[in-house]
């Protein structure tokens, strides 16, 4: 239990005998993701063979590829008379953590078809930075992380950072736990 002058104070001193050392109290907090409903943006996609081309990204799931079912519908880009780029190439997926106060992108090769709701791999693979994702594997992306869709078009991942001013209006304190000391 903690007694009020130590909650004021803010501090709680060790009563074990010859210690006395002073332990803070922490209060712990996290934002409202209703703050996502106010963004300008969630990111975007810029193409490297062409940087002047870039696509937005929406909150939630983004199935990326050539079909106009996607929701980032790239153009079928020509390498030697051959598009490496899947109908429903892979999926990024942007989402908000709720402790660090900003958004979360994460990659996975494949997507879903509309009727179907497992998850069906590329032809081509994906690559993150280089690396060849696995076919069940969903792994974060980095600011100007690289993905390469089929071995061949290139991609850079921006993220939208939410502003520190517009993050305080969300945080949400939570009660205090007395067993939260540091």
């Amino acid at each position: 239990m903690v007694r009020a002058a130590d909650a004021e104070r803010g501090t709680i001193r060790c009563s074990h005998v010859g210690c006395g050392a002073d332990n803070r109290l922490q209060t712990a907090f996290h934002y409202d993701q209703a703050i996502v409903q106010g963004l300008p943006g969630f990111g975007s996609l810029t193409y490297l063979g062409h940087p002047e081309v870039t696509y937005p990204l929406q909150f939630g799931p983004n199935v990326i590829g050539t079909s106009e079912s996607c929701t980032v519908q790239v153009g079928r880009f020509i390498h030697e008379g051959r598009c490496f780029i899947s109908r429903r190439h892979c999926t990024l997926t942007v989402t908000f953590d709720q402790w660090s106060g900003q958004l979360r992108y994460q990659l996975q090769d494949g997507a879903p078809e509309p009727d179907q709701p497992e998850i069906r791999s590329s032809l081509n693979g994906t690559y993150l930075n280089g690396s060849l994702l696995q076919k069940t594997e969903q792994i974060d992306l980095n600011h100007d992380g690289i993905i390469t869709l089929g071995g061949a078009d290139r991609f850079r991942l921006t993220h939208y950072f939410i502003p520190p001013a517009m993050l305080t209006t969300y945080k949400v304190e939570l009660a205090f736990n007395p067993d939260r000391t540091e």
